[in-house]
Parts: structure tokens; C-alpha cells; sequence
């Protein structure tokens, strides 16, 4: 696992809940766990900011107005 990636029991203290809530939310469907090829669950920090309700950190969009005048009594 990369450095984004965490155990049940750190993603747990991360979100400040129990393992046993996220073994049930998994088991729910309300937040699926990763799984490694020898069946252990893993998070994402992309599920992280999902969690929190942050979408995208690098969202690095500007924000552009564009106004017009007709005339030159407008501006």
C-alpha cells in the first residue's frame, strides 16, 4: 500500500470512529473498503476527502468574469 492508503484502524482514528463502524459501513455499503490481494481492507485518501466532503483538492480552477458595455455612456 502507497503513502495515501490506510489500515481500518487508521482510517478509523482519522474520522474519529470506531473499526467496528467501518466494518459495518463496508459490510453496508455506506463506505466499501479496498481490498488487497490477500483480502485485507484498506482506505484511500481520496475516500478521506470524500468523507469530509471535500471533492477535489487540486482543483485549481479560475474563476473569470466577463462583462460588456454597449455603450460609452456605460462604463
Amino acid at each position: 500500500m502507497g503513502n495515501n492508503n490506510y489500515k481500518p484502524k487508521e482510517f478509523a482514528e482519522l474520522i474519529s470512529i470506531l473499526v467496528k463502524t467501518l466494518q459495518r459501513w463496508d459490510h453496508d455499503s455506506k463506505l466499501k473498503a479496498y481490498r488487497t490481494p490477500t483480502n485485507r481492507r484498506y482506505y484511500t485518501y481520496e475516500q478521506y476527502l470524500k468523507y469530509i466532503g471535500k471533492t477535489n483538492i487540486e482543483d485549481k480552477r479560475k474563476i473569470v468574469i466577463y462583462t460588456r458595455v454597449s455603450t460609452s455612456n456605460q462604463k
